[in-house]
């Protein structure tokens, strides 16, 4: 199996942390973190969401009721939030560029 060159290259940096990060991940920690308190009800839609489940309430519409237009409505919007979550964690700078996978092969013979 092909390796990425780069995934292979930065295997070999991490290496030397690799037994720094397992005794930092061994110590307890003194102060536990507090967990986030629920909120008592879940916010409302955003204007895509709410666009969106309008087309499919028009189109498909009629085989639904209100609780599974609200449910889709719901799972567009956690959709959102997670791609604007993923988009604020993973900022891509100039350098960034597709991995180009590598593999030697021998040339085949033809016979």
């Amino acid at each position: 199996m092909a390796t990425p060159r780069r995934g292979f290259l930065k295997t070999l940096v991490a290496v030397p942390f690799v037994p720094a990060a397992a005794a930092v991940a061994q110590t307890p920690s003194a102060t536990p973190t507090p967990l986030p308190s629920p909120s008592p009800s879940p916010p409302a839609p955003g204007p895509v969401a709410e666009a969106l489940t309008r087309v499919i309430a028009e189109r498909p519409g009629a085989h639904l009721d209100a609780d599974a237009l609200r449910e889709i409505a719901k799972g567009i919007q956690d959709a959102q939030d997670a791609a604007g979550r993923l988009r604020k964690a993973m900022t891509l700078t100039n350098a960034d560029e597709p991995v180009t996978l590598f593999g030697a092969r021998p040339q085949r013979v033809r016979a």
